[in-house]
This record gives structure tokens, sequence and C-alpha cells, in this order.
């Protein structure tokens, strides 16, 4: 952890886990193959489009109005493209919808995949954002993302009858994984890791 400044030679990125309770996204920037976290977003009883403003109104106090438009890169989930029975629109169409409102402030780039990587893949590109196996750490987050900080202290893989790791997080506590979630699909996305770490190290 370390004070983390928006830097207006870098583009933004936005990072969203849809779930609702809490709905939860990171902001941050990366800067060659460090990653540094901005501000976190954790929004109980919401939704997509509430996320979308409160973004708005982080992103106006990070950056200056002579830095307008700022560039933006827009990760996720992936499995928000899917219509609830429910909505009219997807959480997708929600963001776009919204970002295409405000053009004269964002150029966004949607770097969401069709589908999310496996769960394991994830968190070891994370893994190795935070401490890679020659020691490396390219992941700084500001000390005021409380939430994404307790996910890594407190995040671990369910374990069988046995005591065996098993391939799913424990999702048990309703307020964890959702920000590390996030974050996760942005690092998967950029640092994909070919061969894939040992499978059997900590989750954090």
């Amino acid at each position: 952890m370390a004070p983390v400044e928006y830097d207006s030679r870098l583009p933004l990125f936005w990072s969203l886990d849809f779930n609702f309770n809490p709905m939860c996204s990171i902001i941050g920037q990366r800067r060659d193959d460090w990653v540094f976290v901005l501000d976190e977003l954790v929004l109980p009883d919401s939704n997509t489009g509430a996320a979308c403003d409160e973004f708005h109104a982080r992103a106006e106090r990070l950056v200056k109005r002579s830095h307008l438009p700022v560039r933006l890169d827009i990760y996720g989930d992936a499995t928000g493209e899917s219509q609830r029975s429910s909505a009219t629109r997807t959480d997708w169409q929600i963001v776009r919808d919204f970002l295409n409102r405000h053009r004269d402030l964002y150029q966004p780039s949607y770097r969401v995949g069709s589908s999310n990587p496996a769960v394991r893949d994830r968190v070891n590109c994370v893994n190795a954002r935070l401490r890679n196996q020659a020691g490396h750490r390219r992941l700084t987050i500001n000390p005021q993302c409380k939430q994404l900080i307790k996910d890594f202290e407190r995040v671990h893989w369910k374990t069988d009858p046995s005591g065996n790791t098993l391939n799913d997080i424990d999702k048990s506590d309703v307020n964890r994984t959702h920000l590390s979630d996030a974050l996760g699909y942005m690092i998967a996305k950029e640092f994909t890791m070919y061969p894939l770490l040992d499978t059997t190290q900590p989750l954090v």
C-alpha cells in the first residue's frame, strides 16, 4: 500500500463487478506492467445506473477540467451482457448509454471479453501483480481502498471436509470478493499469464 495520485498522462480504468449488494467497482490506472488502484466504489443495495453516477462523481474529483476528455478503459464481468428477466437493458448497455451521454468527458475503450477467465487463472494473475515468483511487486493500492485491502487479507479458497483446497473462492461473507473480483477482471485481461503460476499457492 502507498498513496496513489492520478496521473493525467495515463488513461483511467474502471472495472466493474455486477453484484447488487454491494455493487462494487475499482478506479485506477496502468503504467506499463504496474497497476495503481486509486479508488473503490462500494454501494449497498444498488444498481448499475447508480454505480455510473458514483463513478462520475469520483472521476470529477480526480480529473481536472483542463485534462478532459479523459481516456477511459472499461473492464469487468462479462456476464453483465446477459439480460435479466426483470430488466430492459443489460448492465453493459447501461454503462455504454451512460458514457455515450458524456462523450465530452470520457473517451471509453471497452476491454471486456466474451466470457470471464477461470477463477483460479484470474486469481493467479492478481497474485503475480501482488508478488510474483521472482519477488517483484507490480500493484499499488491507495490506503483509502479499505474494502479491497480487506479482500486481500480475508478472501480464501473453499475447502472440502478433508481440508483439500477446491477451485472456488469462499463467498460465505457477502461483503467480500466483489472488489478483488473487479480488479481481477482488469488484471487478467491485461496480464494473462503463460504459463500460469503454480495453482497451489495461497490466494493472497
